[in-house]
């Protein structure tokens, strides 16, 4: 083929792009260095400019670690832009050592095509429910071909001629945690030992891309964005269905997933629905509807699996959003059960060191699923066993046995109407924070508790009362009653869980539970604390339509005064919320912040599973603050301050997302931001108006259920979508993200500018972030090496990278950390115009600072020409 003809098209889409308006901007570059680094000194990019070529490269010598020089700009012609991209196999997101030779350059996609369907009605309410039963059986569906991975022209060239190019965008980390059930309490859980003295496993993880082929999904369709196609696809879409026929609109997304496997990977018969959720929209923020499905191979759910769908009715018309998730579209697993049940109870009895007979008494058969673990996908039995904090899951062909911590955190019945009242059911409690030597008794009245009277079971409303039409005789009845409703059973795990036996008789009648409590009756006043703290955030939910019928059809129990401290726990599988008894170093756990947190798990977990564990805890953390206008989680649980502080989180915190902190910290970044964009609403539009807002804003994104906190802040972006297709509250919600160092997407663009700094800028800016210690040492916490010995540490450095350089700078990157021999890990985030990338640098301190100080010349040095 002739030049001509090969760059017409080319400059043809470039054209047409440029023509097409806004773009989402790149995320922040951000560098996170080693222990002893000054502050960052930020670089401000020349918008357009180039690498000057003859600068020499990237080396490493032993007499001098400069990564001196620059990167040759490219040439005018066409070859550089194909070359520049390359078409062979992506760069593996895994950690790579010091001998790992130089892979090809990422070349991810985070915007897709959609196109609108039509579509055949199926009842949503049917196919959701699958959700809480046990996964029927299903025929094998054919294996979808691998999505072709193209060059950046090829992709381009896809634009013009409105080919499907592939939508493949790899998060490119390297194996990340897909817990069936993370270990979440309301601080760090302390290890976990079975009876035969071995630890627990690590979770399931969802594999990198290198070892498995995913489809990526990750676009949001804000204001200003026109449908050019191709690669460049960011725009709303609107299906052909009835907005206000949620059946219709499902099916007509499912359409859509049809039309395009080579984009999603799959096709909607290899799906489950797991919800469809809608809100209305508050004032002049526009209806929504969340889809959220789950991947399955032969009726059974793929763990790490995930495909959301945000639609808007704008106009009138279903408009998609957003659409976010992942999908293994070349998934190889076994199926088939081959393991009996009796074998199974063996290699369970085997892993744990339990007697056989206990395990088969104990352990009760949960859910199968696909997991990934060890390197390969899994057919897996999950068991839990009541009392035990580990669940375990056998692999049914191989008979491999993990045992996994399943502690997370901190009957049919529909919700009761009644009229007039006979008396109240109360029981005598510490309403607000824990209990403590000053704190205040007083009697609250228990919602939804269970009554018997006269041989009759009654339920009490909201505020406590009994029925109003119960008849009694002048002699009266016996009332009978533990503490125990529709959807929460109090288990003592000290001593009996409170009871009353009591008479009513005509005309108004008080029950109280504990009538005697005071502040030294811990266990009592615990017990009443948690049946009615727990109850009224169940209650908050469900009155704002943030529940679903699996949790309303659920009765949870919740266990107080267990003998351990500091904590308290979540326990899917068997859900249960935890709570430990006080001792000289914390408070009793059950109050009302820390139920308030735990029961955010909960939620999380019925409401389609919890699929990150920062997200989790900063849910935990979001219902607590929102239900109780409270920004401070466990107040006063600790006895003892630690630099002033008794508390465990608050929602004013300043930490700096990373998402390879401990889960704890991230939830930092999610709850933080909740709670400064209320406070934001509650300043512009008033108290009552601007909390509403905020709980419009943020609590329904829940059902989005994103996989990443930046994910979730952009939902809530999305969620602000007026009815006219405006953002509202745009502002707040920016800033609130980025007070925990978090840029979301832009609506707008600077034009032709913007285009080519993010195309052609080898960086975007340098920020330094902080340091994390590895070994007994951490900078500027008091501690010292020992003496001689540098201590061990990591240092995070985070950068953006255009698409014509990035090739190039990474390959000079990998280049000096493997002559150097540095312990390294690379992760790419990819976009098409430019990739952030996560570089991780592990060794002796002063080494790693080097190292360090080095590249951060170098990367300068590329922003300077």
């Amino acid at each position: 083929m002739k030049k001509e003809t090969r760059l017409s098209p080319v400059f043809l889409a470039l054209s047409l792009f440029l023509a097409s308006g806004p773009l989402p901007a790149a995320a922040q570059m951000r560098v996170q260095v080693g222990a002893g680094s000054s502050a960052g000194v930020p670089v401000v990019p020349a918008l357009g400019g180039s690498i000057l070529p003859g600068a020499g490269s990237l080396t490493n010598t032993p007499a001098a670690l400069g990564l001196n020089g620059s990167l040759a700009a490219p040439s005018a012609t066409p070859a550089p832009l194909v070359s520049v991209v390359p078409t062979a196999a992506l760069q593996s997101p895994s950690a790579l050592s010091a001998v790992t030779p130089a892979a090809a350059t990422p070349d991810n996609a985070k915007a897709i095509v959609v196109r609108t369907p039509g579509a055949a009605a199926t009842g949503i309410a049917a196919e959701a429910a699958e959700y809480a039963a046990a996964p029927a059986a299903q025929a094998p569906a054919a294996k979808a071909a691998a999505p072709v991975q193209k060059s950046l022209a090829g992709r381009i060239l896809d634009t013009l001629l409105r080919r499907p190019a592939a939508s493949v965008s790899f998060d490119g980390a390297a194996e990340r945690s897909a817990p069936v059930f993370g270990r979440m309490g309301l601080k760090e859980q302390k290890p976990i030992t079975l009876p035969n003295g071995t630890v627990t496993d690590e979770q399931p993880t969802t594999p990198s891309p290198d070892r498995e082929p995913t489809t990526r999904v990750e676009a949001y369709g804000l204001p200003g964005a026109r449908d050019v196609g191709g690669i460049f696809e960011t725009s709303r879409k609107v299906l052909a269905a009835d907005a206000s026929n949620g059946t219709a609109v499902v099916d007509a997304v499912k359409a859509m997933i049809d039309a395009d496997p080579a984009r999603y990977g799959v096709s909607s018969a290899d799906l489950r629905l797991i919800h469809a959720q809608k809100f209305t929209g508050k004032g002049e923020q526009a209806d929504t509807l969340f889809v959220y499905f789950r991947q399955t191979k032969n009726g059974l759910i793929v763990n790490g699996s995930a495909l959301s769908f945000t639609i808007k009715t704008l106009n009138g018309q279903p408009t998609i959003v957003a659409q976010t998730g992942q999908i293994f579209p070349q998934l190889d697993v076994n199926t088939e059960t081959v393991l009996t049940d009796d074998q199974i109870m063996g290699k369970i009895a085997e892993r744990t060191g339990m007697p056989t007979s206990d395990v088969a008494n104990s352990f009760e058969f949960y859910e199968q699923k696909i997991i990934y673990s060890r390197g390969e996908w899994r057919n897996v039995k999950l068991y839990v066993a009541e009392g035990l904090p580990f669940m375990v899951a056998v692999d049914v062909v191989s008979g491999l046995v993990f045992a996994w911590d399943n502690r997370t955190g901190l009957e049919s019945a529909s919700e009761p109407t009644a009229g007039g009242v006979t008396g109240t059911v109360s029981g005598k409690a510490v309403d607000k924070g824990p209990i403590l030597a000053d704190s205040q008794i007083s009697e609250v009245a228990l919602p939804f508790l269970e009554v018997k009277i006269g041989g009759k079971s009654y339920v009490t409303d909201k505020n406590g009362k009994l029925p109003a039409d119960l008849t009694v005789g002048p002699e009266g009845l016996e009332l009978t009653a533990t503490l125990s409703g529709p959807w929460v059973r109090v288990e003592n795990q000290q001593g009996a869980t409170l009871s009353v036996k009591v008479a009513v008789k005509p005309g108004e009648n008080k029950v109280v539970f504990n009538p005697q409590a005071g502040v030294t009756d811990e266990n009592t006043l615990a017990q009443v604390n948690a049946f009615h703290k727990v109850n009224l955030s169940l209650a908050f939910l469900r009155e704002r339509g943030l529940s679903n019928e699996r949790m309303d059809k659920t009765q949870l129990p919740v266990r107080t005064n267990i003998n351990d401290e500091c904590n308290a726990y979540y326990t899917p599988g068997r859900p249960t919320l935890n709570f430990f008894r006080s001792s000289k170093n914390c408070v009793n756990s059950a109050y009302d912040t820390v139920a308030e947190h735990e029961n955010g798990h909960y939620w999380d977990d019925f409401t389609g599973g919890i699929v990150n564990g920062g997200l989790s805890e900063g849910w935990g953390d979001i219902l607590s603050m929102f239900r109780l206008n409270n920004p401070i989680i466990g107040e006063h649980f600790l006895k003892q301050s630690r630099g002033g502080v008794d508390y465990i989180r608050h929602g004013e915190n300043t930490y700096q997302y990373n998402e390879y902190d401990e889960v704890h910290d991230q939830g930092q970044a999610w709850g933080g931001f909740a709670w400064k964009l209320r406070k934001a609403l509650i300043a512009k539009l008033g108290e009552a108006e601007g909390a509403a807002m905020a709980e419009s804003l943020v609590m329904p994104t829940m059902f989005a259920k994103a996989s990443r906190i930046p994910d979730a802040m952009a939902q809530v972006l999305v969620n602000a979508t007026g009815k006219d297709g405006t953002i509202l509250h745009e502002a707040e919600i920016r800033a609130a993200a980025k007070a925990h160092g978090i840029d979301l997407p832009q609506s707008r663009a600077t034009g032709v500018a913007s285009f080519l700094s993010r195309l052609s800028g080898p960086l975007a800016s340098v920020k330094l972030t902080g340091v994390e210690n590895l070994g007994g040492a951490a900078m500027n916490t008091g501690l010292l090496a020992a003496e001689g010995q540098s201590p061990t540490v990591k240092a995070k450095m985070t950068f953006t990278v255009g698409a014509l350089y990035r090739g190039r700078v990474v390959n000079q990157l990998r280049r000096y950390l493997d002559e150097a021999g540095v312990k390294y890990e690379l992760k790419s985030y990819g976009g098409w115009l430019s990739t952030d990338y996560l570089l991780v640098i592990e060794g002796p301190q002063d080494e790693v600072q080097q190292h360090v100080d080095a590249i951060q010349s170098w990367f300068r040095s590329l922003e300077s020409r």
